[in-house]
């Protein structure tokens, strides 16, 4: 059976896709940085008794006091508005209070050791040699040798949440 439409429906159809698609992708990457990493804002929440941060798509991301603490912030209420930043593997790697400004900071060295123990990275920098804590254990360090340059971004607190090659270009603004 052959189903046949009209001129006017297939316009209708595809000025429908035409409006509908546009609008997706400017939401998509609305929150996306120039590192990858995507900013959602939320609103903290308990789910299974635990602070969870609820974003408007509909995701839920744990938060704990811990994690505020890495972060160098302090603690959430529930009904408090955040910002969160994910990595490319959309773990939190920044919190902020709806209005806060984050202030991080970058430090380009060689990178001399990362912790298998303890969650931490070793650099050669101009400054002389710094340890810095990671994180998460699993921030980006396995492919990478020791003598690699690097540059790692610290949050408030001065631990790692993220890092790159430092010739990698558009990854350290």
């Amino acid at each position: 059976m052959k189903v046949r439409m009209s001129p006017a429906v297939i316009a209708v159809i595809v000025l429908g896709v035409c409006l509908f698609m546009p609008t997706r992708a400017v939401i998509a990457d609305s929150g996306h940085t120039e590192t990858g990493h995507k900013k959602l804002a939320g609103t903290v929440v308990k789910k299974a008794g635990l602070p969870t941060v609820k974003t408007s798509d509909g995701a839920s991301y744990q938060l704990s006091d811990k994690i505020a603490t890495k972060f160098g912030v302090e603690p959430f209420n529930e009904g408090e508005e955040v910002m969160i930043t994910l990595d490319e593997n959309n773990a939190i790697i920044d919190v902020h209070r709806k209005g806060e400004k984050s202030k991080h900071r970058f430090v380009t060295g060689k990178l001399v050791h990362v912790g298998v123990m303890k969650p931490e990275i070793k650099m050669q920098t101009e400054d002389g040699e710094k340890v810095f804590p990671l994180l998460h254990q699993e921030t980006k360090t396995k492919p990478l040798p020791n003598g690699t340059m690097i540059t790692v971004e610290l949050n408030e607190a001065g631990a790692v949440v993220d890092l790159h090659r430092a010739d990698d270009p558009g990854k350290n603004k």
